[in-house]
């Protein structure tokens, strides 16, 4: 073992004589380095070396060439890199081979490799890597993506790219994601030919004039792909889809997207997602910047192709998709006539998808409500929203919309107050208790604005509540005690919470911080609670021993002796991966490194 150490060191020696002579390393730092790399170099030998000892020795050489560059800079001596950092390259990439010979199945090593290798530019390598890479782990879509894009955009080598997916093709014939880029790449081979072909012109260099209607700038190649695709899978709506938004980044594929849409057409004419995406063809992709005449012109294209589709397919998904395209354009804004008229389509698309659908989905009933608010109708709203949760009683949403509307909109405070009472009731009957947490936090905001006087015994009604609104109502009621009657009604709310269950860590700590912030601080009442919360969450909470621990060795009554017990007993009773979590944050905290 000892000979091929010593080879592979005297490897080194000239690269080390170099930074010793031009003076970017002292002698007693190459000795430093010669040692360091013997030391490494004799663990990669062991009979059990593992990745550790690879990934170790890597990092010791990429830090080298991080520490060469800042002494480059510093000295301003940019001469001899292909002596010295090529060097170290070269045998980082060697030491990456050898491990990932080792260690195939470990994805985050290829990783690495194909980063460090990208960071040098070491191009022909990371077509290499590639090669090697797919050779073990072929059943994977996304390293054939990758290598084919690596091929495409940074090796400038379409034709290498092309054949990468055709035989990723052959692995994956089913794959999505496989067919839309290997559809992507063609377009952006097109893309990149037209291009050059403009800047051939613009030099007045006069290129065959045949070259333009060549196929494959003409996307031909790409609409070979999409043809081929289709064919191998008909029936898929998703892939079908899944080609639009790629086609429409291109200036050039407007007969693609005329057919793809076609062929949508006529294969799934029966399909929502299909009416959805013909309707929207209409919208340019630079909207945006258009003319709002021409957007309005769009917009009624779009209206047209939803009426037909909300008339061929009467479906409530039919009709969400054509509410959520009229919020859509609502939302953009625009001058007052044009916001204006489309708040009138798609209020009068939400009445006749009321009128069509028996019974109107949830969202739906939402979206509603948000336009009749946009609007102004609030009256309307309010009467939406009672019907909304008559048919969908279980909707803790559309409960929390009817409530704030009514809190926002009823301004006699004896109407509020029976109305909102009665409502809240009524919802906490049809809902499931466990799902009903929004709405008590909107009943408890409500009371602390415009009845205080019966806070108090709502907060008793939830605390005896499903576990998901008593824990988080049981936070609320340690604060409004504290507010409310300081710190004798605090202690004996909290008294009472802290016998029934379910509790948190939150509410212990909420009372702690109360005792801790009186100039008058009583040790006892919070070494108490911290017991408590000890008993309820000794087992699976490192950070509660921790903070009792620095409670007793920090706060000016503490008591430092008592640290020793808390630690005993904090590694008895934790369980698990707890205890080496409790010993590394111990640890820190005692060498003070630890806030």
């Amino acid at each position: 073992m000892a000979e091929f150490v010593q080879q592979n060191i005297e490897e080194t020696i000239p690269e080390l004589e170099q930074l010793e002579r031009v003076g970017l390393f002292a002698k007693e730092e190459i000795k430093a380095i010669i040692k360091r790399r013997t030391h490494h170099e004799y663990r990669l030998v062991r009979r059990q070396r593992d990745k550790e000892d690879f990934l170790k020795y890597i990092q010791y050489e990429v830090n080298l060439l991080h520490l060469i560059k800042k002494r480059r800079n510093r000295l301003h001596y940019f001469f001899k890199k292909d002596e010295i950092e090529m060097t170290i390259i070269t045998r980082i990439l060697r030491l990456f081979r050898r491990t990932c010979t080792q260690n195939p199945e470990d994805l985050k090593l290829w990783s690495s490799y194909i980063e460090f290798a990208r960071t040098w530019h070491m191009m022909q390598e990371l077509s290499r890597v590639f090669t090697r890479l797919l050779k073990v782990h072929s059943d994977k879509p996304a390293l054939w993506i990758m290598a084919a894009k690596f091929q495409m955009e940074e090796n400038s080598s379409s034709e290498n790219a092309r054949g990468l997916m055709l035989r990723a093709l052959r692995h994956h014939p089913k794959s999505h994601k496989l067919w839309t880029e290997y559809f992507r790449l063609e377009l952006m081979n097109a893309d990149k030919q037209r291009k050059r072909y403009a800047l051939l012109k613009q030099s007045q260099i006069e290129p065959d004039e045949d070259d333009m209607n060549d196929a494959v700038m003409q996307g031909a190649v790409a609409k070979m792909v999409y043809k081929q695709a289709i064919q191998q899978m008909n029936d898929d709506i998703d892939l079908h889809l899944a080609f639009l938004p790629i086609c429409q980044r291109f200036d050039f594929t407007q007969h693609i997207l005329d057919e793809i849409y076609s062929d949508l057409e006529e294969s799934h004419a029966d399909s929502e997602l299909v009416w959805n995406a013909l309707s929207r063809r209409h919208l340019s992709p630079d909207s945006q910047e258009s003319e709002e005449s021409v957007v309005v012109t769009e917009e009624a294209k779009c209206h047209t192709v939803y009426d037909e589709a909300v008339t061929s397919i009467p479906t409530p998904k039919m009709w969400s998709m054509y509410v959520e395209f009229c919020i859509e354009r609502l939302e953009r804004g625009g001058s007052v006539k044009t916001s204006n008229q489309r708040a009138r389509q798609t209020l009068n698309v939400l009445d006749r998808a009321h009128k069509a659908c028996d019974t109107l989905p949830e969202e739906l009933f939402d979206r509603w409500l948000t336009v009749l608010l946009i609007v102004g109708g609030v009256d309307e709203a309010i009467s939406a929203a009672q019907e909304a949760v008559t048919v969908h009683p279980t909707s803790v949403n559309l409960w929390c919309r009817y409530m704030q509307l009514v809190i926002q909109n009823i301004t006699d405070a004896e109407q509020q107050k029976t109305n909102v009472t009665k409502l809240f009731e009524k919802a906490c009957s049809n809902l499931k208790s466990k799902n009903s947490l929004p709405l008590w936090k909107i009943a408890m905001e409500w009371c602390l604005a415009s009845d205080p006087a019966n806070l108090e015994t709502l907060l008793q009604t939830g605390v005896r509540e499903h576990k998901h609104v008593a824990m988080v109502l049981k936070e609320h009621y340690i604060d409004w005690a504290y507010l409310q009657g300081g710190l004798k009604t605090v202690r004996k709310v909290y008294s009472l919470l802290a016998k029934e269950k379910p509790l948190t860590t939150e509410f212990f700590y909420k009372y702690i911080a109360i005792e801790n912030a009186q100039t008058d601080t009583k040790m006892k009442q919070i070494r108490s609670c911290y017991e408590d919360a000890l008993r309820e969450f000794g087992t699976t909470e490192p950070d509660l021993w921790l903070d009792f621990i620095k409670l007793e060795l920090t706060h000016p009554n503490g008591d430092p002796s008592n640290s020793p017990s808390l630690h005993w007993r904090a590694m008895q009773a934790l369980q698990g991966d707890h205890v080496e979590t409790f010993t590394i944050k111990y640890t820190l905290m005692q060498t003070g490194h630890c806030s």
